[in-house]
């Protein structure tokens, strides 16, 4: 990826600190239930690791956007805002196909994701279709993410948001 990602602050150094020793349910679950409108730099931390589990990936690719990214056949399409996001949809489809991330029995599947269909793309219009092995689920236990708060257990998230201020 040739975006560039500026040092972490004392909030964002704790929170990698959490994800990079954190075990691979809890990893899935932040990527489910964080908040991705403060941009991707954390999720594109927990896809640079190997050890994250696929499902988590694969939630990561559905939750960024694929169907509305799939509209851009070129990252020269997109808007320089989106490029970003689209670039990593496309790391993400290259990894996943080469077997980049680990199995550790997760269940993620992009059609029922807490009654969600990810993959409903309401009739937009397709320039590069989501590829099929992205499609499918991935087959395992789910996680149960009770007593998280934007993905991360309620102690942690108390000491990141005071970090973050």
């Amino acid at each position: 990826m040739s975006t560039e990602t500026p040092e972490p602050d004392e909030a964002e150094q704790f929170l990698r600190d959490f994800l990079r020793a954190a075990t691979p349910q809890q990893r899935h679950t932040f990527v489910r239930r964080t908040n991705y409108d403060g941009g991707d730099a954390t999720i594109r931390f927990v896809l640079d690791d190997p050890t994250t589990d696929r499902a988590t990936a694969l939630a990561a690719y559905w939750i960024l956007g694929a169907c509305y990214y799939s509209r851009y056949a070129t990252a020269e399409e997109t808007a320089d805002y989106e490029r970003p996001t689209w670039e990593l949809l496309r790391s993400i489809e290259e990894r996943y196909a080469a077997g980049f991330w680990a199995d550790h029995g997760i269940a993620f599947d992009p059609t029922d994701d807490d009654e969600i269909d990810w993959t409903d793309d309401y009739g937009a219009p397709v320039a590069r279709p989501v590829p099929e092995v992205m499609r499918r689920a991935v087959p395992g236990e789910l996680v149960d993410d009770a007593g998280t708060e934007d993905g991360l257990p309620l102690d942690v998230h108390l000491r990141w948001t005071a970090l973050a201020g």
